[in-house]
Order: structure tokens, then sequence, then C-alpha cells
């Protein structure tokens, strides 16, 4: 069965809710509903922020306003939600879902972007509105700690920093996700999140251009138990990487991302219950130039194996 939630805490400023809301496939980015693109970009796009009182961090509300440039946005409380359901109008906020096969819970968190459904405004006699009436139109997988996946809740419980549970996050972070939905919806272009990328020509760049890699991807995580305390040994996962690398810590990547004038690449590894995907990004764009979706619990040596083929073939 599947148990629904929203988050609504965007990024570090959405609340988890729960409450319901629609899915698809697990993986890191999607697009999926092209043709509603005219109807929201007429409309506003609201981020739900928590209440009753919360202040934003400043640095999440810049990256908004600079990089979300698709359609009008408004920063609206999660209660006031049901005062804004029209017609074109979107929501941009953290959701999620609980499934459960047999004695197994598999929990799923992501940033959801979604429509009201045309359908809901021609019922002859319209209830409340629920969440089986929004039309989810994007969807980015984060990569939580295990407590969060234990216990949602917790996000909006503590007063946590910008990345204590979250781990692919954090203002550069959120700056590469705006800057890849707005390319999306330029080029109109449908992405399940299963979908491979790879860019030809710039992933040979790697043969010679540092790696940055976020060094939460040593993380080592224990399927029984959902321990997170050993961390893999670094020499063990990046030796079958010949190329250079450096690990780096969330706060530096994230301030290398908002001060990049340069393109640099760095690695997103997002682990989204058995599901994983490794990708490589253009800090000063946001593009993707490679993702990759496996099953697993960790980052592994054959995955940088891999990265290091693609390279090589494309040298």
């Amino acid at each position: 069965m599947n148990n629904y939630f929203n988050l609504s805490v965007l990024m570090v400023f959405f609340t988890l809710l729960l409450n319901l809301l629609p899915h698809g496939s697990t993986a890191q980015i999607a697009f999926y509903s092209s043709d509603n693109l005219e109807k929201i970009k007429e409309g506003t796009t609201y981020i739900v922020v928590k209440e009753p009182d919360f202040q934003l961090p400043e640095a999440y509300i810049d990256i908004v306003k600079k990089y979300w440039t698709f359609s009008k946005i408004e920063f609206i409380k999660y209660n006031e939600v049901k005062d804004h359901i029209r017609l074109g109008n979107s929501f941009f906020m953290f959701g999620g879902y609980v499934l459960t096969k047999g004695i197994s819970t598999y929990t799923y968190v992501y940033l959801s972007l979604w429509t009201p459904d045309e359908k809901y405004f021609k019922k002859e006699k319209k209830k409340a509105f629920e969440t089986y009436d929004q039309l989810e139109l994007a969807r980015i997988e984060l990569f939580t700690d295990y407590p969060t996946l234990e216990h949602p809740e917790t996000v909006y419980k503590d007063e946590f920093d910008e990345y204590e549970h979250i781990r692919n996050w954090g203002p550069g972070f959120l700056k590469n996700y705006l800057q890849q939905l707005m390319d999306l919806f330029k080029k109109g272009e449908e992405r399940l999140l299963t979908n491979s990328v790879l860019d030809q020509n710039k992933i040979k760049t790697l043969a010679q251009e540092t790696l940055y890699v976020p060094d939460y991807a040593l993380i080592h995580f224990k399927k029984w138990g959902g321990d997170e305390s050993t961390r893999t040994e670094e020499k063990a996962l990046f030796k079958d990487y010949p190329f250079k690398y450096q690990l780096i810590s969330n706060d530096e990547l994230n301030e290398k991302i908002l001060k990049a004038e340069q393109p640099f690449y760095y690695l997103v590894y997002v682990k989204s219950s058995t599901d994983k995907y490794i990708s490589v990004v253009n800090a000063q764009t946001g593009e993707l130039i490679y993702s990759q979706h496996d099953y697993g619990y960790n980052l592994e040596s054959k995955d940088l194996q891999k990265l290091a083929d693609t390279i090589r073939k494309k040298k």
C-alpha cells in the first residue's frame, strides 16, 4: 500500500505535512507534462512555506527569485494553498510517499511541482480540493538521512540547518535544480525520472578537469537497521576512477556553485530507497552532462568505473 505526505519546507523553508501527494516513477529529476506549460506560464507559481511563522533564509529566497524565470512567483503558507486553487496556478513544495510491500517499507522524498487538474473544475458538484485533484508536472528526487525516512516529520519538528537531513541540498544545489527545470521548460522537453543523460562533447572534459565529489558520498548505509555511522574507504571507492577528483564538504560545494563564473563539474549521488542516481552537473549552468539510474544502497567503485569508462570512450 502507499502512504503519502507533503513536505512543504521548500528545500529548507518548507515544512513536512502528512497528507497525500501523487507520485510517478523514482529517479533524480523529471518533467512530465509539457502540455500544461503555457497554462502555468500565465499563472502564478506558489512556493509553499512553513506555518505559522518561519524566517526564510535569504540565500534561498534570492536563488528562487533569480533562477525561477518561467512564471510569476509568490511565497505562501500551507494553509493558504486552498485559497489559490485556480486553473493555471502551480505549487512548488516537498513531497513524498511510503510504499509498503509485505514486511518491507520504501520511503521516497522529493521536490514536486504540481498544478490543479483541469478535471476538478469540470465537476458539477465540487467537493473540497483533494490530492487526487493534483497533476504533477515535475519532480526532483532527494537523498535524506535514515532518521528522516523513519520519521518524515523530523524535517519540520527540528529547526534543522540547510542540509542536516537532506544530502543533495543547499542554495547551490537549488540554483542548479532550478536552472535544469527552466531549461526543460524552455525546450518543452519531457524527461522520465529513469532517463539516462550523456553529453558526448562535454563528458570528455573530465579526462582533464577535476570532478568535485561531496563527501556525503562516502556514507555507507546498512540496509538492515539503517546504520549510517560508517564510511566507505576513499581509496576503495575511487580505485577504478583514474582521473582527477576532489572530495568536498556540502558547505564548500554550495559556496563554490554559487560563485561559479566558469564551468566546473561535480558529482551528485542520490539514494532514494533502493534506487540510486549518479549524475555529473555543470555548476555554472546547472546542465546535466551525465546521469545514470541503478539499484542499490550505496555509491560503489563500479559506479565510478562506469563513469570513467564513459569518459575514456569520448576522449
